[in-house]
């Protein structure tokens, strides 16, 4: 389906002056990446359900209290993030992920793999997920925002409610913890791309 705002200056706008069109429209574009973005929050799924169900309603219901936004996406997650976190009254410091029910896309880490064969590269996997399971919440938190949202590390501490220094922590010590997961099976070619990734973000 052509989107009927095909800007989201002009999709934003649009739902501020009520126009339902657009606020579905929205709803469309994002339901399912706050779906998935709240499993790495927390593993209550009526709860992510439920957080997921109020932000729209009171988006809807206060449009024309809202302010512009550079980003609907960044706004959106980070009010699921917010509501999450005010509806369990609790601290940052979330539930870790069940990683089978997750079934993070560890292939994303694996950079130019197409020359290990398969065998080695399923024993890789294991080993990453296994190394994931031991990351804390917030590490796995930021690594999703990171690499399958694709924030930036600016948006991720916004997100996460945290300081720019700390985004990259959690990061820059995830990917570490993977890293070195690689280097124990001696892959040097899949050490090679983790490195090339850790580089790249590390503050």
């Amino acid at each position: 389906m052509v989107p009927i705002y095909p800007l989201p200056g002009d999709l934003w706008y649009a739902f501020r002056q009520g126009d339902e069109a657009a606020f579905q429209q929205i709803y469309r574009l994002y339901a399912r990446d706050l779906l998935n973005y709240g499993y790495k929050v927390t593993n209550d799924v009526p709860l992510i359900e439920d957080s997921i169900h109020d932000l729209f309603i009171e988006l809807w219901q206060s449009r024309a209290n809202l302010s512009d936004t550079d980003s609907i996406r960044f706004y959106l997650f980070r009010s699921l993030r917010n509501k999450i976190n005010k509806t369990r009254n609790r601290d940052l410091f979330f539930q870790a992920s069940d990683i089978d029910q997750i079934q993070m896309p560890i292939d994303d880490f694996i950079i130019e793999n197409q020359l290990i064969e398969h065998e080695r590269v399923e024993q890789v996997h294991r080993q990453l997920q296994k190394s994931y399971g031991l990351l804390t919440p917030r590490q796995q938190e930021a690594l999703n925002l990171r690499f399958y949202q694709h924030f930036s590390n600016d948006e991720i501490a916004r997100i996460m409610g945290v300081n720019y220094q700390s985004a990259c922590r959690f990061i820059y010590s995830a990917l570490k913890t993977l890293r070195e997961a690689v280097r124990i099976l001696s892959f040097w070619p899949l050490w090679v791309g983790l490195e090339g990734l850790f580089k790249h973000i590390q503050p």
